[in-house]
């Protein structure tokens, strides 16, 4: 069974040494270590809780799972013999196999090493045991150059089968010493007998433990004798078990593996105790079994690809789907982590999943459970996927599939003991001050990404000037926003169906990729056309052509989107209806965005210093506070457009402030945009102008009679047949000012 984590209760050599050997800073600055601690540890001194501790059989096979941190994935692991430790030079060290780095799988002769990074946890496989492979290994990882390797102890024991017969029904219970080969065993109710006589008291766990673990060691035991065990076990007070559950689910995992007969063919087994039910399948050589088979029971489905494990392993595969019926109440949400407010609670029965004599036991594929809920899930409460990691439900390497109002899928790269744990939606959690406050930023910057898009649509511009990228900005970030703005305000009756949920994370994901890579283009664009602020020409074109950008505009985020669903096409559809955390997948929107905004801030560092520079010897003394102004406030307009304060998404989870100011800039987009290129841009305001005075009752009139009272309106304005007074001089300088600033041709 690939738990990973969860078969070893201590730290390694390096978690020690952080842990006991502690640094002091003396008055003069030097610093002294605790040396005898540390000669102590170097010399291979290990408490007998930091043992891994493995059971094999002659003849057999023995799998020693080793553990280990994040951030050694990529690390070359290896298999230690005797005294490893000590030995710095690996040249003096006995290494039966390893995996160079970056390596994920290893052979040598009888010994095979399987990296398993998504859990992070190296398994080595020993075959053909023998009595002489008993003895002292070492999980160890290697750290580099100058530094110690990180190491486990592993203390394997190899034992000779027992020969186990089935027995006959004697007269009178057993005499005979409880720690001899085989018991010998009643139809009935020898088993419960024997182990009640051994542990007088029914809370005594360990003693029950222990004598399973010591007298029932056989390779196969009768359906009979593993149902009364498990029941006199599980039946013991849930206050008793829940101190020994990792204990208790080894042991029962045990018992059930004991079911499994070697076969040639297929064989099917459904069993039922007063504790559990369970199937077991195996297939042999002969099976003429291919794709992914189906295990049931009233509580929970698996479907898993055996015949893929059984090619892997000799032709031959079992596995087991074991259902407790009340160690949910033993094993309760209590151990899941949440939420400070949250109140997690189990949904399902728990239930195991085991690989009885399996010498390799990698997935091929991930298993599907689909698990049946205890009572209807309520629209604020959240479905996890969890499995048992020594002392408390995690959800690493298990995300929710599917899910309805009687069932769930879950999708796990690996084998365990799985339950479903419900929580209310963080989502609900949250400041509704802040809700409110981000649902009227939202509509407010919708409302001026409306106004733009239609400014760059109807009206007319200078040729020489392309508003390509601006206009198909606009339209990714209405669409983007629009739609993540309903999605999140719907989420609840959404996420229950999968299809849709899946699908609006991907068109999210699209939409968002494209808004990013329109700003990274409109940053190269205003940065080409400061570029030639020195020399300006008549026929130059301001920025690139749509052709050129259009394909990339769209073309990028399509290939992102297009290799992230080919790696893991699961990766859409959150619980929030967006990209699945599980696997890195969440980064295929992160390094995108992080690529983008590190090169548009670069590019904006650059436009500033490349304005303020032109401009200061171009600019004359006239109105240089209100210059001044006006240059400030587009500069701080126009890194809102380019997403410069996206930026602030690292932080906003440190701070309420920080949280509020980044959904207001990064929502104010669509405001930044109307304000810098359509209402301070003089050539869009004559446009308005016109508009106003076509559609607006008695037009002509209002115009004119409107038209001496500021100098501000130009003849060019109105229609052809009327005239207006002249404007008042006293105001014309600083309009013309005006105008030439923002780069218009001064009209006569």
């Amino acid at each position: 069974m690939n738990r990973h984590k969860s078969r070893q209760t201590s730290v390694t050599l390096s978690h020690r040494l952080f842990a006991v050997c502690r640094v002091k800073p003396t008055a003069s600055g030097t610093m002294h270590t605790y040396f005898p601690i540390i000669f102590t540890l170097l010399l291979g001194v290990y408490s007998e809780e930091s043992v891994i501790r493995v059971t094999g059989y002659v003849g057999g096979s023995a799998e020693i799972r080793c553990p280990y941190d994040a951030g050694y994935e990529t690390y070359s692991k290896y298999l230690c013999r005797e005294d490893c430790p000590p030995s710095w030079f690996s040249n003096m060290k006995d290494i039966p196999v390893n995996t160079e780095e970056g390596q994920t799988t290893a052979s040598n002769g009888r010994f095979t090493l399987h990296d398993n990074t998504a859990a992070r946890v190296f398994t080595v496989t020993i075959t053909g045991l023998t009595a002489k492979d008993s003895g002292k290994y070492w999980c160890a990882i290697k750290t580099g150059f100058g530094k110690s390797d990180v190491y486990t102890q592993v203390a394997l024991t190899v034992k000779v089968p027992p020969s186990y017969k089935t027995p006959t029904l004697p007269s009178s219970p057993p005499t005979s010493n409880p720690t001899s080969s085989a018991p010998v065993l009643g139809s009935t109710t020898n088993p419960t007998i024997k182990l009640r006589e051994e542990c007088k008291e029914k809370a005594d766990v360990d003693c029950m433990l222990k004598f399973i673990n010591k007298t029932y060691t056989a390779p196969t035991l009768p359906l009979k004798v593993v149902s009364s065990l498990l029941d006199v076990l599980l039946e013991a007070p849930a206050e008793s078990l829940v101190w020994r559950g990792e204990a208790v689910l080894q042991s029962t995992e045990t018992l059930v593996s004991k079911l499994v007969e070697p076969t040639r063919n297929t064989t099917s087994s459904h069993f039922h105790t007063k504790t559990t039910e369970g199937e077991v399948l195996s297939i042999g050589p002969d099976a003429l079994l291919t794709g992914v088979r189906q295990l049931g029971t009233a509580k929970a489905n698996l479907d898993i690809d055996l015949p893929g494990i059984a090619r892997n392993n000799n032709g031959s595969a079992s596995v087991v789907l074991l259902v407790y019926n009340s160690m949910q109440e033993v094993l309760n949400a209590s151990f899941f982590k949440t939420g400070a407010n949250q109140r997690p609670t189990t949904m399902s029965n728990v239930m195991s999943v085991v690989l009885p004599n399996a010498s390799n036991k990698t997935l091929p594929n991930p298993v599907n459970l689909t698990i049946y809920h205890e009572r209807s899930a309520s629209n604020e409460e959240v479905v996890s996927c969890v499995y048992w990691n020594v002392s408390a439900w995690i959800k690493d390497g298990c995300y929710v599939s599917a899910t309805k109002s009687t069932h769930t899928v879950c999708s796990c790269d690996h084998l365990s003991t799985f339950a479903l744990i419900v929580s209310i939606d963080p989502v609900l959690e949250s400041d509704p001050v802040v809700e409110i406050l981000n649902t009227i930023f939202m509509l407010i910057g919708l409302v001026f990404l409306t106004l733009a898009l239609m400014t760059f649509a109807l009206c007319r511009w200078n040729p020489r000037v392309s508003n390509a990228a601006r206009l198909n900005l606009c339209v990714c970030l209405l669409l983007a926003h629009a739609l993540f703005l309903l999605t999140q305000s719907f989420l609840h009756r959404i996420r229950i169906h999968a299809a849709l949920c899946k699908t609006l994370a991907g068109v999210l994901h699209f939409l968002f990729l494209c808004s990013f890579v329109w700003m990274s283009i409109e940053a190269v664009m205003l940065f080409l056309s400061v570029r030639k602020l020195r020399q300006v020409k008549a026929n130059d074109r301001a920025g690139l052509h749509w052709k050129v950008t259009l394909p990339i505009g769209y073309g990028i985020p399509l290939l992102i989107m297009g290799v992230s669903a080919g790696v893991w096409s699961d990766g859409y559809g959150s619980e929030k209806c967006w990209l699945r955390a599980e696997r890195g997948f969440i980064w295929s929107f992160r390094a995108p965005v992080f690529f983008i905004l590190a090169g548009n801030i670069i590019l904006f560092i650059i436009i500033i210093i490349t304005i303020y520079s032109t401009l200061k010897e171009a600019r004359s003394n006239v109105s240089n506070v209100k210059y001044t102004r006006v240059l400030a406030f587009k500069i701080m307009a126009q890194c809102m457009v380019l997403g410069c304060p996206w930026v602030l998404g690292i932080f906003s989870t440190y701070s309420p402030v920080l949280e509020v100011l980044f959904l207001f800039l990064t929502s104010q987009q669509g405001t930044a945009i109307f304000l810098i290129h359509c209402l301070l841009n003089t050539e869009v305001r004559r446009q308005y102008r016109t508009w106003w005075q076509k559609f607006r009752p008695y037009g002509h009139l209002a115009a004119s009679s409107t038209g001496s009272g500021t100098g501000s309106v130009s003849v060019t304005l109105q229609p052809q047949n009327t005239t207006l007074p002249p404007a008042d001089n006293a105001t014309a300088p600083t309009i013309q000012w005006a105008v030439t600033q923002d780069g218009e041709e001064k009209r006569d």
